[in-house]
Formats: structure tokens, C-alpha cells, sequence
């Protein structure tokens, strides 16, 4: 429901749809107020100067059926000649003062006739005046609701480059650079594509640019932290050594992580075997349930260790208390890691699998390291055909889902 409040495409249609009832109103405004009332009282005039004509021309029944087929007045005489009708339900001169039906279809007029009787005349011109305004009103709506049912479908086709723009988008969020959208118009729309095929291949080269000099970097760093590791060997036993060592071990290990993740880039580096998933997680100090005692999968094994030992360090930086579940469906096995930590802000969730992204600082009780676990993770799971996503308990703290293709 909120999607069609939100949505261009139904308000558009909302207002074909106001437009149209207001049109129809507006003519059905026009006939009653204006033109009915008009037309109603000039023919009621003509008609009483017309059948006192009639009347005095004091007709017969054979006279007055020629005038009911010849112009729709039926007539009822009551008088000394007798008493006769041109229709069964006209009235006589007693009652015709108490039907008064002139907005359903006739009036009833009395005129006194020459030879002392009284003629009732009924014209059934109203009558056909509301079949003709109902099959007005009735071809307006019919044509409206034609004209509303084409504007649908021209709008969905005319907005249709739109819905793939949202879609573009959606997809490009979700981190897959290689969105090309088909671009079959030459309007506004049309433009619009272009330009978001051409911003998705501007960001897709600029991503690969940042990809290949941290790679660069991690490379050409390798030579002179060797170096440093060998000159490191001439200095002195103490703190300060000991501090350098420290630094340069970490800085080894970033590098590692920065070509791991080169090496994990569209499915490379991962090579898949049948292994027991409930084995490998196991091997954590960590809690573990699982829906069956042994879950078979092809994974590689080492990365998937990687995996589970990553998502563990992270739920422990925030957290007292982390545990894994472990469940299966027909084609699918779902692994979450649930901690019992603060959570994750909400504007951080998004960003929470880029490299080198790190959640506040203050929100941990160890250091929160380089930002690459996570961002390895992801190309990890991505090379197994699986996804990885991170969402905030109900009651608290996190939970890592990662699904993987059984």
C-alpha cells in the first residue's frame, strides 16, 4: 500500500481518474441545472398553447391515437360522448391532479372540453428526454473509462524506462557494478538512462582504479617492509624494538589481507570440495546449534574457516557472548553468528562490507583493526554463490547471516 502512494505512475493515474469524474460531473451539472430545465419549460409552454388547440378542436379516439403515434400526446376524454383513453394507464380528471410525474417520464394536463367533458392530455416527451440524457451520460462514462484504460497503459509504457531506473539503482546499492540498463526511447527518459549507464561505468572504473593501486601498493610495500624486517634484526633487544616488530607485523598482515582480497576477486582463488560445515565451525571455541549433526556442502574449506573464525573476532570486539546456528532448506545452507554486543548503527549497515569501513571506534573494547575482515568475508561467500548480510537484534546485540548454495 505505501508503494502505490509513493508511486508517479499511480498518482498519474489517480489524477486521469479526477479529471475524468470531474468532467463527468460537470456535464451531468450542464444537462440537469441548465439544459433540462431550459428545454422542460419552452416545450411545457408550446405544449398547453398546442392541446388547447387540440381540445378545441374537440378530437375523437380514432384522432387522438393519430396524435399519440404522431407525436407522443396520449389523450382521455370524459364527458357526455362517452369516455375513452389512448393508453390504459392514463387517468381521469378525478385523479390526474394527484400524478404529477413529470420527472418520471410524463405530466398530466385537464382541459375542459366544448361539449362540457374534461380531456387529459399526457405528453411522454420527458420520458424520452431522460432515456436520451441516460444514454448520454452512459456513452460519457463508457468513453471515460475507455480513455482512463488506454491512459493506463500508455503511462505504464511511457514509464516503463523509469521502473528499470529504479531497478538500476536497486541493483547498483547492492554492489553489482555491471549494471547496463536498455535504453529503447529517445525522450527525457531516454537521457535519464544514459546518463545512469554512463555514472555506473564512471563509478565501475574508478572502483577498479582504488582496487588496483591498493594492489599496486600492497606489492611494491612487500620489498622495503622485508627490508625493514631485516635491519630490524640489527637493532637492539628493547621496548622499542619490540614496538617496531609489532608494527610491522601488522602492516604485513593488512597487505596480506589487501592481496587476498585481489585473489578472491569474481569466484578466483576458491577451491570447492565436499566438506562437513558443522565440522569445520566446531573447531571455534563458540556455541554452536545446528539442525542436523552433519551438513555436507562444497565449500572450500580453508576459506570458509576464514569465514566463521572473521565473523567470530568481530562479534568479540563488540560483545561478551557470540554463538552460531546453523539450519538447511531444499537448496540452501543458512549459518548466523548472533552477539549480545550494542548493535550496529543503522547508517553503518550499508558500508559495513566495504574495505577498510570500521564501525565507531568507541563502540569496541579491542581495536577495531584495518576494516578488512568483513570485505573479505563478503568475497568469500560471493565466490561460493552465497550472500552475506548484518542486521540488529530485536532484543539487542547483532547477527551475520551468510547463505550458501547446498
Amino acid at each position: 500500500m505505501s508503494k502505490v502512494r509513493v508511486s508517479i505512475f499511480a498518482k498519474l493515474v489517480a489524477i486521469m481518474l479526477i479529471m475524468a469524474i470531474s468532467l463527468l460531473g460537470i456535464v451531468v451539472a450542464f444537462f440537469v441545472l441548465i439544459v433540462s430545465p431550459s428545454m422542460n419549460h419552452a416545450a411545457e409552454a408550446l405544449f398547453r398553447e398546442h392541446i388547447a388547440r387540440v381540445a378545441a378542436n374537440r378530437p375523437n379516439l380514432a384522432a387522438a391515437q393519430h396524435l399519440a403515434e404522431r407525436a407522443n400526446i396520449h389523450v382521455r376524454y370524459d364527458g357526455p360522448a362517452g369516455s375513452w383513453a389512448t393508453a390504459a394507464w392514463m387517468p381521469s380528471a378525478a385523479e390526474a391532479p394527484n400524478k404529477v410525474y413529470r420527472f418520471l417520464g410524463h405530466g398530466y394536463y385537464v382541459v375542459p372540453a366544448p361539449d362540457g367533458g374534461t380531456y387529459v392530455f399526457a405528453w411522454v416527451f420527458r420520458r424520452h428526454m431522460i432515456t436520451v440524457h441516460n444514454v448520454l451520460l452512459t456513452l460519457t462514462l463508457a468513453i471515460m473509462v475507455g480513455v482512463i484504460v488506454m491512459t493506463h497503459f500508455v503511462l505504464r509504457r511511457l514509464l516503463r524506462p523509469l521502473l528499470a531506473l529504479g531497478d538500476g539503482v536497486a541493483r547498483l546499492s547492492s554492489g553489482q557494478l555491471d549494471v547496463v540498463l536498455p535504453n529503447p526511447t529517445r525522450d527525457e527518459f531516454g537521457t535519464l538512462t544514459d546518463a545512469f549507464n554512463q555514472m555506473v561505468g564512471r563509478v565501475r572504473d574508478m572502483i577498479r582504479a582504488r582496487d588496483q593501486l591498493l594492489l599496486d601498493v600492497s606489492h611494491e610495500l612487500r620489498s622495503p617492509i622485508t627490508r625493514m624486517r631485516v635491519a630490524l634484526e640489527l637493532v637492539p633487544d628493547d621496548q622499542n624494538r619490540a614496538l617496531m616488530k609489532n608494527d610491522l607485523a601488522e602492516m604485513e598482515l593488512m597487505i596480506a589481507e589487501l592481496l587476498e582480497l585481489e585473489r578472491l576477486r569474481e569466484g578466483r582463488g576458491v577451491s570447492l570440495a565436499r566438506q562437513d560445515l558443522v565440522a569445520i565451525v566446531r573447531e571455534l571455541p563458540v556455541r554452536v546449534t545446528s539442525s542436523a549433526p552433519e551438513i555436507l556442502v562444497d565449500i572450500d574449506a580453508e576459506r570458509m574457516r576464514t569465514v566463521v573464525r572473521n565473523l567470530i573476532e568481530n562479534a568479540q570486539k563488540y560483545a561478551s557472548h557470540a554463538e552460531i546456528d546453523l539450519s538447511t532448506t531444499d537448496d540452501r545452507v543458512v549459518m548466523r553468528v548472533r552477539d549480545d554486543g550494542p548493535g550496529i548503527p543503522d547508517s553503518d549497515l550499508a558500508s559495513l562490507f566495504e574495505p577498510f569501513f570500521r564501525v565507531n571506534r568507541s563502540r569496541s573494547k579491542t581495536p577495531a583493526g584495518y576494516g578488512l575482515g568483513l570485505s573479505i568475508c563478503k568475497r568469500i561467500v560471493e565466490a561460493h554463490g552465497g550472500t552475506i548480510t548484518a542486521e540488529n537484534n530485536l532484543g539487542g546485540g547483532a547477527t551475520f547471516t551468510v547463505t550458501l548454495p547446498r
